[in-house]
């Protein structure tokens, strides 16, 4: 597969959205109108869909969060284990990371390139979240090459990573990203040696993947709204959380079964050892 990712732009890209909302814009959350509970909510489902994966990890451990953005999940790991290194290319997201986990004393945040500026040492854990679907393909098999001599025999990587269900597609423009399949994903563990991945659908991102796509319907079909609100999207957000059970729960799992792809992007994570 022809790379096509422009890492500048990324960099950029990231730099310029966290300014005053750097939570939000890790989480993909900053250009729509939604409240800090939306963020909340997707967090708290993304952490039970793994904290099994998670409670296997010796509290002793050392762990490692690759592209940790501005350090939620750093600090979740902060409170689970010994010691816990950042690393992220962002100036901007490394500030918002050493501001989240500066009560912290066992987190390091490390400005660099993932690519090359790996820390040294062995980890009990590896975490990227949301990292690959920046990174060209073989770029994704190098770092995950790398990382898997890291993690001894006993180690984990777990891999956070928006997808799609058929065929890739790749944004271009100020925003550069590519969401693979999770076949791709696969095939591209093979490559790094990795060949019994477990997998588990990303329902949190769903959620709230749901109510951004309904606030850009909105924005479409209802010009005569304000194209930002806060008020509209905070009201999208609650009428969404006060049908839970239907929009959240069976709404996307009936979709599943009747194979119809909405929203567009899904998200999964993905759990890789020796």
């Amino acid at each position: 597969m022809k790379d096509s990712i422009d890492y500048k732009v990324v960099q950029r890209y990231f730099d310029d959205a966290a300014e005053g909302a750097s939570a939000a814009a890790s989480y993909m959350a900053h250009d729509q109108d939604l409240p800090p509970s939306a963020l909340r909510y997707r967090f708290e489902v993304e952490q039970r869909t793994i904290v099994d994966w998670l409670d296997v990890i010796p509290k002793s451990a050392t762990a490692l969060d690759v592209g940790c953005g501005a350090g939620a999940w750093t600090s979740v790991f902060a409170n689970r284990y010994s010691r816990v290194i950042g690393i992220e290319g962002s100036t901007a997201m490394v500030e918002a990371a050493r501001q989240c986990t500066r009560n912290a004393p066992n987190v390091s945040i490390v400005h660099g390139d993932v690519r090359v500026d790996l820390p040294d040492g062995e980890f009990q854990l590896v975490f990227l979240g949301g990292l690959c679907m920046y990174l060209n393909d073989d770029d994704v098999v190098a770092l995950l090459t790398e990382l898997k001599g890291r993690i001894g025999s006993s180690g984990s990587i777990i891999l956070r990573e928006s997808t799609v269900p058929h065929s890739r597609r790749t944004a271009t423009g100020d925003y550069q990203a590519v969401y693979r399949t999770v076949d791709e994903y696969r095939a591209l563990f093979a490559r790094a040696g990795f060949t019994r991945p477990s997998t588990r659908r990303n329902y949190g991102y769903t959620s709230m993947e749901i109510a951004i796509e309904l606030v850009s319907a909105r924005r479409k079909f209802f010009p005569f709204l304000p194209q930002s609100s806060t008020r509209l999207g905070t009201l999208t957000w609650n009428l969404l959380r006060l049908t839970s059970p239907i929009s959240f729960w069976a709404l996307p799992r009936a979709l599943d079964r009747m194979n119809i792809v909405w929203p567009g992007l899904q998200n999964h994570f993905f759990r890789l050892n020796q």
